[in-house]
């Protein structure tokens, strides 16, 4: 649609320009019938013409050739055109002549009038031609240099189509993996107290159940929100704490409006369970788990801090920390930073989201 809109509307502006120019320089001719025809007719006689070029263009792939072959073929189809078109304008002057229905030159006084048409000029005829041949010549530039840009983007379009489709794909398989690391977390702190307390195994199980169910919802989700994360969050560490008891101490801080920032689902979780599982099972006194959600909704800080040494587990393979990485990558690219460090006596997982930034 776009192709038939430019082809229509910059062949008439050319010709309707090119003729008030001409009668604005030259007093013998004036706007009748023949001239309205020959303007209909120039126009859409280069239409044809040019959109038979483009078909030429199109069935023989002439955008792919190399250049020398392009140039070869932008004259030859340049010099063919222009000659169907000054063909079809002195056919067009030579049948108004003819029919004897007027024209638009008009005699000066004393002027002899000429009966009959007027003897073809070759001269003439291939200056016309010389001219329209660059006219076409530029035509075909045109024409190449959209379809070149037009290809470029469709391209970069269909890759970062094929970006994101893979993209998509890697952040389903990585979601894929927390649900077992979740699970496999859960049932040893679980196994843990089947020994100890069977009764408070059983309330675990029964925890565990519906806290199962409710990451399994969560994980399907591309975001959530932090309100919801934290709820999960507080399930989770409520059946860490019948294994714990008084060994673990929880603190959770967030400002006003948090709650409806989006993160990653299951990410907090991730670097509790990390924290659980580095820190506070490893100690014999337990410690402090502390969270700390800060959010304007133009940007999140988070800090998930835990009572320990920062020594990752060689036997480890370190699945929750590198897929919250992954995702925060995949997710925002440069928009996101995460990292884990030790400070004084606490270990950092720290992790921030710039949902506004460039």
């Amino acid at each position: 649609m776009a192709y038939w809109a430019a082809q229509i509307v910059g062949w008439s502006a050319y010709y309707i320009l090119s003729v008030a120019l001409l009668l604005g320089s030259d007093d013998k001719i004036s706007v009748d019938g023949p001239l309205i025809i020959w303007i209909g007719s120039s126009i859409v006689g280069s239409i044809l013409i040019t959109h038979l070029i483009r078909w030429y263009v199109i069935k023989r792939d002439v955008i792919q050739a190399n250049v020398v072959r392009i140039i070869v073929i932008t004259i030859v189809l340049s010099t063919i055109a222009a000659v169907l078109l000054e063909a079809l304008q002195y056919f067009l002057d030579l049948m108004t002549q003819m029919a004897d229905v007027g024209t638009s030159v008009l005699p000066e006084e004393g002027e002899e009038v000429v009966e009959g048409p007027a003897p073809f000029d070759i001269a003439a005829f291939m200056f016309a031609t010389s001219r329209s041949i660059i006219l076409f010549m530029l035509w075909m530039g045109f024409y190449f240099a959209f379809t070149i840009i037009d290809h470029t983007r469709k391209k970069e379009i269909e890759s970062l189509k094929y970006s994101a489709s893979m993209n998509e794909i890697e952040l389903k398989n990585l979601r894929a993996q927390l649900n077992p690391h979740f699970l496999f977390n859960s049932l040893n702190s679980i196994r843990a107290l089947v020994g100890i307390d069977p009764e408070q195994a059983k309330d675990a199980i029964t925890k565990l159940s519906g806290l199962l169910r409710q990451s399994i919802n969560m994980g399907k989700q591309g975001l959530t929100t932090v309100k919801e994360e934290m709820e999960l969050v507080s399930s989770y560490l409520k059946l860490e704490k019948i294994r714990f008891e008084e060994r673990l101490e929880v603190e959770i801080k967030m400002n006003e409006g948090a709650g409806s920032c989006e993160i990653p689902p299951l990410m907090i979780q991730t670097l509790v369970e990390n924290a659980i599982k580095h820190g506070i099972s490893k100690s014999i006194n337990g410690g402090v788990i502390s969270i700390e959600i800060q959010c304007d909704g133009k940007s999140l800080i988070g800090h998930v801090k835990n009572t320990g040494r920062f020594k990752p587990d060689e036997n480890s393979t370190g699945i929750g920390l590198l897929n919250t990485k992954k995702r925060l990558e995949l997710l925002y690219g440069e928009r996101a930073e995460f990292g884990i460090s030790q400070v004084g006596e606490k270990v950092h997982a720290d992790f921030s989201i710039f949902y506004d930034k460039k």
